[in-house]
């Protein structure tokens, strides 16, 4: 059977996932897990710090995810070297994209530990158009460097792949169902080309952080799959079959990525605290 044969999960099947006690109980890990991040002492004043070093960490988590062979280290230093065009190889490129998407995210993310309530809230952002900046820049770096046509980007690679995701953002489940019902289309359906997963990814993101979930912006989700991406893919097809059953293991294995990924952030807090980032 072809991919495109295959049902796109309903949001009733969702909300109804989402409701099952396991899962239920594996985003209960995941919101005590975001917690404890929520007030780990080198965000007080470090926040800042923190989001950029999550967005360098988040984006060599989803090359890898992509297939490339990077580290921390490198897209540290891709980041530390931009200057707009491509990097040196097609890997380090599409790393250099991925984490250009995920710092103009994150430089939209609402101001953590501030007094004044208008800094902390985020102008509202239609989700196409996020959607469509997210891909563009991705591929920024590829479009430079001629491996991308520039015609294709922010292109769905069928326009009718993005009306369940916008399903799904609307949908009254609760925004970890939501984050990961987006991750696993964007990576399942392949709604862009290339790097659909790294804006599924960054779509995610930005509604656990907007929708209060995690409103650090340090969580770092893509981590846990990028460590074994073969155990993701053995979780996605949970998704793919699109059924409660199925729905519920991919929920909770994203959640299980939402409590390492606070792990990571904590991490990078302590970091921060320190003084002693890469």
């Amino acid at each position: 059977m072809s991919i495109e044969a295959l049902v796109d999960p309903a949001p009733d099947v969702l909300r109804a996932a989402a409701a099952r006690a396991d899962v239920a109980s594996a985003m209960n890990e995941a919101h005590a897990a975001l917690a404890d991040l929520r007030f780990s002492e080198g965000l007080r004043r470090g926040w800042e710090e923190a989001r950029a070093e999550a967005s360098i960490r988040e984006a060599a988590a989803l090359a890898i995810i992509e297939g490339a062979r990077t580290s921390v280290d490198d897209v540290r230093a891709l980041s530390m070297n931009d200057r707009g065009g491509p990097a040196s190889d097609p890997a380090s490129t599409l790393a250099l994209g991925i984490w250009r998407s995920q710092w103009n995210l994150a430089s939209r993310f609402p101001a953590l530990n501030v007094r004044a309530p208008a800094l902390a809230r985020v102008a509202p952002t239609p989700l196409p158009a996020l959607i469509a900046a997210l891909h563009r820049d991705v591929c920024s770096a590829m479009v430079a460097a001629g491996l991308v046509e520039a015609p294709s980007v922010a292109s769905p690679t069928d326009p009718a792949a993005l009306a369940p995701a916008l399903a799904y953002a609307r949908c009254d489940a609760p925004a970890l169902a939501i984050a990961a019902a987006l991750n696993a289309h964007f990576r399942f359906r392949r709604v862009f080309a290339p790097a659909s997963s790294a804006v599924g990814a960054g779509l995610a993101r930005w509604i656990l952080v907007t929708r209060g979930v995690d409103p650090t912006g340090v969580c770092v989700p893509g981590a846990y799959d990028a460590v074994d991406p073969s155990r993701a893919g053995r979780s996605l097809a949970g998704w793919v079959s699109a059924d409660e059953p199925g729905l519920a293991r991919w929920i909770t294995h994203y959640c299980a990525g939402i409590v390492y990924g606070a792990q990571v952030g904590r991490d990078v807090a302590r970091h921060v605290q320190a003084g002693r980032l890469g």
